[in-house]
């Protein structure tokens, strides 16, 4: 598994020029590596791959890693990587620019041996982006806890509790199923607040009447998912019932249009053109969606200025949702794995019209 990751990103690496890799960032030294330590560097070079950590996560990385040379760092990180660079004879390294923060990269400059720091850019976003078997597999347990918290949200959703209340309950759900924990800060909102797509969870209790948006993702096995509902307390008016169809519709032919090979920017337009044709499309405030993987928020990006395409196997956030100022909102948004025929979706809480 690691191996063939390793391959491409050696292609990669060749494909520009390059003659090592210097890796950083959490997600991808898990990626390439499967060590989970909050801190420690990978070099990969064409005679080998090297993991540095520090002294107390050198037993952690021996039990999680395979085919590394993994050098314990004593006599500090960019002392060790230098070693490494002059041993191997690397000249031309690429680095995570979108990782770095300007001082780590001037201490890059000036603390490491080479000719040339080349910029990654997108190349290990590309490269995480068609999922393999393996992550479809814990991506597919993870939507199925999500789903298992949503279903216990639920539960808990009743007049006069907290919209705070349902976020700490859900936490401690989630993390009793496995899960290491929120993958963004979730958005539990009700009445007036749902119009508000990012809102955090207030003291706010819920009414008789509300709309309630819940949207939620976990972290599994360093995985995320992403999944949203909207639900109505007591009562729909016909505003709120024309809404949620509309919201619904979009989803629906939204899910249909995310197939393989498809322009991403498609699968926006084709959102809009539904819930205009239905009287909303003023009240969509975000795009389509976007990839789901190691990170909340990966490639592809799903919104008209994408000019990413659609390939099987990439794993997505689609969300479609409506909102009106004063009034309230609809979300409904799905973890989901692109194929020929569209998303299938690995979340499976039920999306039709509720009312609690």
């Amino acid at each position: 598994m690691y191996e063939e990751r390793v391959e491409r990103l050696l292609a990669a690496m060749s494909a520009r020029g390059a003659d090592a890799v210097l890796i950083a960032s959490r997600e991808n030294r898990i990626f390439l590596s499967g060590f989970t330590g909050d801190t420690g560097a990978i070099l990969i070079t064409e005679k080998g791959r090297t993991l540095f950590v520090e002294p107390r996560y050198a037993l952690q990385a021996a039990m999680e890693t395979r085919d590394y040379n993994i050098v314990s760092t004593t006599g500090g990180l960019y002392n060790s990587i230098n070693d490494s660079i002059i041993s191997d004879g690397v000249k031309r390294i690429i680095y995570e620019d979108h990782y770095f923060t300007v001082n780590q990269f001037r201490s890059l400059e000036k603390r490491l041996r080479y000719e040339e720091l080349i910029p990654a850019g997108d190349v290990m976003l590309r490269l995480r982006a068609v999922k393999d078997r393996s992550e479809i597999e814990i991506l597919t347990e993870a939507a199925r806890i999500t789903d298992d918290g949503m279903a216990r949200v639920e539960q808990l959703l009743r007049v006069g509790v907290t919209e705070k209340e349902l976020a700490l309950k859900a936490e401690m759900h989630f993390r009793s199923l496995d899960a290491d924990g929120f993958a963004f800060p979730p958005v539990i909102v009700s009445g007036v607040r749902t119009a508000m797509p990012s809102a955090n969870p207030a003291p706010k209790e819920i009414a008789f009447g509300d709309i309630v948006v819940v949207n939620m993702g976990i972290i599994y096995k360093g995985y995320c998912t992403d999944c949203s509902r909207t639900y109505f307390m007591g009562s729909a008016d016909e505003g709120a019932r024309n809404m949620y169809g509309a919201v619904l519709s979009a989803r629906n032919e939204v899910l249909a249009e995310a197939r393989t090979g498809n322009p991403c920017r498609n699968v926006d337009a084709r959102a809009r053109a539904v819930l205009t044709e239905k009287g909303c499309g003023d009240g969509y405030l975000h795009c389509v969606g976007h990839g789901v993987g190691l990170s909340d928020r990966e490639l592809p990006k799903i919104s008209l200025q994408s000019s990413d395409t659609l390939c099987t196997n990439m794993t997505v956030s689609v969300g479609v949702g409506a909102y009106r100022g004063g009034y309230g909102g609809v979300r409904i948004t799905d973890t989901a794995v692109i194929t020929p025929d569209g998303a299938v979706c690995l979340t499976k809480t039920p999306a039709e019209i509720k009312v609690m």
